[in-house]
């Protein structure tokens, strides 16, 4: 039986375990982190698809507030398992980052990173925009947490701006997984088979 030793390196994926950990999950990711992953991504996908749509594009007030009610809902069930997902993941992958000197991976770790706090942005300011309860499904109901009209209104405008924000990281992530893809480099195997 081999001795493993308290620290490796493993050059074909530059990961580095201690104690036998993987510090450094560049081309692995555990199958939480990848169900977590996908299911985070039909999440965002739709509820930011649909919610543009309902605001910008359907001129009927009934899809518009069908719409509003149901990503509402879905993006509170969604608020936990979001917060799970960045526990998870904080941490993987800085120590590597932080010796490298390559700075499109760095670049690479700050445009994740920024995707992780926009997300929460959009959700908090989503949650603290609400001047009515919150039905989850009719299942239960949260009472509305702010009722001054003016807050409403500020945590609507950081709400929108961040919405803003985290479509156009989602679109520099999926540009960067396109262009990986096309040069050799398959991203989206790791991350989903």
């Amino acid at each position: 039986m081999a001795f493993l030793p308290m620290f490796a390196l493993n050059k074909k994926w530059m990961s580095f375990r201690v104690f036998g950990i993987d510090a450094v999950s560049y081309s692995t990711y555990s199958r939480l982190q990848k169900g977590l992953h996908a299911i985070s991504m039909m999440i965002i996908v739709w509820l930011m698809t649909s919610g543009y749509f309902a605001a910008y594009i359907t001129r009927i007030p009934e899809v518009k507030e069908a719409v509003s009610a149901f990503n509402v809902a879905l993006a509170t069930l969604f608020a936990p398992v979001f917060v799970f997902r960045m526990c998870v993941s904080f941490g993987k992958g800085y120590a590597d980052v932080l010796r490298s000197s390559d700075v499109m991976r760095y670049a690479a770790f700050v445009v994740h990173n920024l995707i992780y706090i926009t997300t929460l942005i959009v959700i908090v300011s989503g949650f603290l925009m609400m001047n009515r309860d919150i039905d989850v499904f009719g299942l239960f109901y949260i009472p509305a947490v702010i009722t001054d009209p003016r807050l409403h209104r500020g945590f609507s405008d950081s709400h929108t701006l961040a919405c803003y924000g985290l479509a156009l990281l989602l679109f520099m992530h999926v540009a960067a997984v396109i262009k990986h893809h096309l040069t050799g480099r398959p991203v989206l195997k790791g991350m989903f088979f």
